[in-house]
């Protein structure tokens, strides 16, 4: 996600020295059909060992809820009999006000006008067994299942699931404003288990807090028929029947599952390397469509160059009420107030950030609480090869200098003698300011001094190698590291102590 320090600090600067760089209005009606898979290569991922997912929901948009019905199958992988599984619960955590993970403390709610958010189980079942369970956590958003006897490793079960969830009223990842509802986040999703065991951190404030497999989803929506639908995975069915619309979707080898809805959505399209771009705005500006495609088809070619092949047929990006940016598996939500001339240079970089998150967070996982930068750190200097590729080495250096460099210069004054560790848990930064400082400029500084050491190809081959080998999987800061071992043949824990530590 592109953080709020960053931005207002890059803006003054960025606008200063970098402005120079170098359809039909309504939606696209097309006979092609996009394929969920354009690349075939799993990375040696069994698709039978995937969680999978197959959801019905029920939009009510006068109301701002809606009702779901949910399978999960799950197989044990971990290596270990297990008594017990664990998913999250995220909508839980805009249950108050006062303890709402609202971005940046920019809602333009008070205590007395917002109306909350949650999620409500109605029914957990196991072959038509009822489950026992609790809700644990400081936010409520753990769900624990008691099994009644232990699952052992190779061993699958189905869960069934029904819920209510209510939208609060937050322009957030999770709530709705005036033209647009986000659903980011909003479903029951199985928590990670790992060397440390379940994953059971809370919807932290700060940061992107999310954890992750990747999973197949099989997902239909239903909304009233004049409702828009822009969502992960590629949507093979829309369907109208009466006053309501039915949106069949399907998601493979995606690691979460988000979607936005509006009436007021416009939507066009454009192909990139077997990918089919769409993006969904709300202004008739027809000048801001074609920068905006143009951002978003240059960004995929630019990585897919870069650091390996983009495996999904649909990629959508949605301009919504959003406060910046946000990454979700093939859907980026766009703050729609960069769809304007005057920010087109904060515009071009939001969509930019986000896209390389497609490869870092989307394709290549990693757990966001416990090591934030292993994908912010990627991402934000993903935008200097952008830059790079698309503008000219010139301009790619003059966006790191004015950007990372400058704006690292001033941290280092700033943080004299503050923890200025980059690698460590989301918990353990004070706020959005000291993150954005270490999480997005200085890990990006540090891939700057990998390729200032051992040169531009160089740098790109740890890349593409880690891509290659974390494809679909989660990361972590050692397989980075032992990566650029490989490549460089050469130890980094020097440059981890100066970085990272």
């Amino acid at each position: 996600m592109k953080n709020k320090s960053r931005i207002y600090l890059f803006l003054l600067i960025f606008t200063l020295f970098l402005t120079g760089c170098k359809g039909n209005d309504d939606k696209t009606s097309s006979n092609f059909k996009p394929s969920t898979l354009i690349e075939k290569d799993a990375n040696g991922t069994v698709e039978g060992d995937l969680n999978k997912y197959k959801i019905d929901i029920k939009i009510d948009e006068k109301e701002k809820s809606f009702t779901g019905k949910q399978k999960t199958l799950f197989k044990n992988n971990t290596g270990v009999a297990l008594g017990e599984i664990y998913f999250r619960l995220y909508p839980n955590a805009f249950k108050r006000f006062e303890d709402s993970p609202i971005l940046f403390s920019q809602s333009p709610y008070t205590k007395k006008t917002f109306k909350e958010g949650f999620i409500e189980m109605k029914k957990l079942s196991l072959k038509g067994e009822d489950l026992k369970y609790t809700i644990e956590g400081e936010d409520k958003t753990l769900l624990k299942i008691k099994l009644e006897r232990p699952l052992m490793e190779g061993q699958q079960i189905e869960i069934d699931m029904e819920y209510f969830v209510k939208l609060p009223t937050s322009q957030d990842r999770f709530g709705y404003g005036k033209n647009t509802m986000n659903f980011g986040n909003w479903y029951p999703v199985l928590s990670v288990y790992d060397e440390d065991g379940w994953s059971k951190d809370p919807y932290y404030s700060v940061g992107d807090p999310f954890y992750t497999d990747a999973s197949n989803y099989d997902v239909n929506i239903t909304v009233d028929k004049d409702i828009i639908v822009a969502s992960s995975g590629n949507i093979l069915e829309e369907k109208i029947i009466g006053k309501e619309k039915i949106y069949k979707i399907e998601g493979r080898f995606i690691r979460d599952f988000a979607f936005a809805a509006s009436s007021d959505f416009k939507i066009r399209e454009e192909m990139v390397d077997d990918t089919l771009v769409k993006l969904y705005y709300l202004d008739n500006n027809k000048t801001m469509i074609e920068e905006s495609l143009k951002y978003s088809v240059d960004s995929i070619k630019a990585f897919n160059k870069s650091f390996g092949k983009y495996p999904y047929g649909v990629y959508s990006v949605v301009l919504t009420e959003f406060p910046s940016g946000m990454e979700y598996p093939s859907i980026v939500f766009i703050n729609e107030r960069y769809f304007t001339k005057d920010a087109k240079t904060i515009l071009e970089q939001t969509i930019v950030h986000e896209t390389a998150h497609q490869w870092w967070y989307g394709l290549v996982g990693n757990d966001q609480v416990k090591e934030a930068w292993l994908d912010e750190g990627l991402t934000s200097y993903s935008e200097v090869i952008y830059m790079d590729k698309i503008y000219g080495e010139k301009e790619g250096d003059l966006y790191f200098e004015n950007g990372f460099e400058m704006n690292y210069d001033i941290i280092e004054e700033y943080l004299r003698g503050e923890d200025t560790q980059v690698n460590k848990s989301i918990e353990e930064f004070e706020d959005w300011d000291d993150y954005g400082i270490l999480v997005y400029t200085k890990a990006a500084v540090f891939l700057r001094d990998i390729e200032d050491r051992y040169g531009k190809d160089t740098l790109l081959k740890i890349l593409s190698t880690y891509f290659k080998e974390y494809k679909y999987k989660n990361a972590t800061t050692e397989g980075f590291l032992e990566i650029c071992e490989k490549v460089t043949k050469e130890s980094f824990k020097g440059l981890e102590e100066e970085w990272l530590k």
